[in-house]
């Protein structure tokens, strides 16, 4: 199959519409764009959050990945984004909690594992403190790439400095990138997506020199049976750099031919600039607070009554991260204080950047995917609430 067809499958441009509801001041309809690939058939299913510019077609390459550790991937674009409609500054967080239950209802989905990259985790983290009962069960696993950290705990500079910019410019951040793609320079590594992996890969002199072409990497590891025959029509050639660098190109395109005007919003809430990073549903300041309630919602929280008490949380951080930086990773892994209400483990991914990151070549999607797969195989002990 070539680029054109695999970006156009369907199944990553499906929609959704959230009936209007006047008593939570949504007077229409709200439609929202996702993606929904991977193995269809299968109950191990991730919720997955994308990074600022980590629109839903974005992550499409990780498709023959999933398909072969047999998860399934849902990936709603976030209000501006794509086919979803647009919302106030301030109420993308309350849509966002609104539109995941509904959706996933609407999918007969009944329980997930989640996982973000970059800012994707301010709503990871909203969406579990909401409805922690959305998690498996038995068996409640999160993971975090290259997580996003505010400049205040970083003390990255160049970051400090848009502290000085007008909020006027920073709310312009969508048609700022549209321009600058469209006139200046293709944009390919947008803030956190598999689309500069492909980039990258192909401006090397040898494909052995860095990062493959979003194939997923040979592994020592036994392959588990497949139980059924291999669905090869949404197959696409990654080995074939010409494939590639046409999948590339197709995926800038889509990208930018649908709606980025959220990512101007998600500047100004990534930044703190008067975009709150929660929701009156839960409220908290910052992601040292959030992991707090997190333990205490683990813990109390009567939805969660029968299931696993202890939830396994993975992070894989980026070598190099030009956003986060060493003292971002140090602050991210300290708030994640000993718990019994957690398992926090952590790693850092050597070769990697924070966009690159969820490139399979590096081998972090290849261990999340592993450990989601398993997370639904293996029946864990349930313990009583204290």
């Amino acid at each position: 199959m070539g680029a054109l067809e695999f970006i156009c499958d369907r199944r990553f441009h499906r929609s959704f519409v959230l009936p209007a509801d006047p008593d939570a001041d949504r007077p229409k309809p709200y439609h929202v764009s996702y993606s929904d690939f991977g193995d269809a058939d299968s109950n191990a299913v991730v919720l997955f959050c994308g990074a600022m510019f980590g629109q839903r077609l974005s992550y499409s390459p990780l498709d023959q990945l999933a398909k072969k550790y047999h998860v399934r991937i849902i990936h709603p674009d976030r209000p501006g984004v794509g086919g979803s409609d647009a919302v106030t500054p301030e109420k993308r967080i309350q849509t966002w909690l609104e539109m995941v239950p509904q959706l996933l209802a609407h999918l007969n989905v009944e329980h997930v594992s989640v996982a973000s990259h970059s800012g994707g985790d301010i709503y990871l983290m909203n969406l579990i403190l909401a409805y922690p009962h959305l998690l498996n069960p038995d068996h409640p696993y999160i993971c975090f790439f290259a997580p996003w950290v505010h400049y205040s705990h970083t003390k990255m500079t160049h970051l400090q400095a848009t502290g000085l910019l007008p909020a006027s410019l920073i709310g312009k951040m969508g048609p700022v990138a549209r321009f600058i793609n469209q006139n200046v320079v293709p944009l390919v590594g947008l803030s956190g997506t598999l689309v500069q992996g492909i980039s990258t890969s192909l401006s090397r002199s040898s494909p052995t020199a860095g990062p493959v072409a979003l194939a997923a990497p040979e592994t020592t590891e036994p392959r588990e049976p497949n139980d059924g025959p291999r669905d090869t029509l949404y197959d696409v050639a990654l080995d074939d750099p010409k494939v590639v660098d046409d999948l590339r190109n197709h995926i800038t395109k889509f990208v930018f031919a649908e709606s980025v005007d959220g990512v101007s919003a998600d500047t100004q809430m990534f930044l703190r600039r008067s975009v709150p990073w929660s929701s009156p549903i839960v409220e908290w300041e910052d992601l040292d607070d959030a992991v707090q309630l997190l333990s205490k919602t683990i813990g109390e929280d009567d939805r969660l009554a029968g299931n696993r008490r202890v939830w396994d949380i993975d992070c894989m951080h980026a070598e190099q991260d030009q956003l986060v930086g060493d003292k971002g990773r140090d602050w991210f892994n300290a708030i994640w204080v000993p718990s019994q209400s957690y398992d926090y483990k952590n790693e850092v991914l050597p070769g990697t950047d924070h966009d690159l990151l969820v490139d399979p070549a590096f081998g972090g999607s290849e261990k999340w995917l592993k450990r989601v797969s398993e997370s639904w195989q293996t029946s864990q002990p349930v313990v009583a609430a204290p």
